[in-house]
């Protein structure tokens, strides 16, 4: 399981925010890294100052390409200076893809795990 969600994989960590819903290509953020652990460290070296997202990163949520096609989505490389390694959940249904039910399923092909 080389994709990782930071702060979990549950419906309210997958639900997209504001900004998410203005992509151009609607979608959440998840980084490919070798382990969970990995992730948490490289997002907080890229945004050394986001305290709220270092906390998140406590908890990571990890899955595969295959299981997240399963429950119906797709993931892309959406690729930023500060991480070459970030890619983007998304859902062909764009913003509608992700209402609760949809949601639900793709939580489950994650496992949570704490501690990073």
């Amino acid at each position: 399981m080389d994709i990782h969600r930071i702060g979990g994989a549950t419906v309210e960590n997958l639900r997209l925010k504001p900004k998410e819903t203005a992509l151009a290509v609607p979608g959440v953020s998840v980084l490919i890294s070798p382990g969970p652990g990995e992730a948490a460290r490289q997002m907080r070296t890229a945004f050394p100052r986001a305290k709220g997202l270092h906390k998140a990163a406590r908890t990571v949520g990890s899955t595969s390409e295959e299981l997240i096609r399963s429950a119906g989505f797709d993931v892309i490389h959406a690729p930023s200076k500060a991480l070459p390694n970030h890619y983007r959940i998304i859902h062909p249904d764009g913003v509608a893809g992700f209402n609760d039910g949809n949601l639900a399923r793709l939580a489950q092909v994650f496992v949570n795990t704490t501690g990073h």
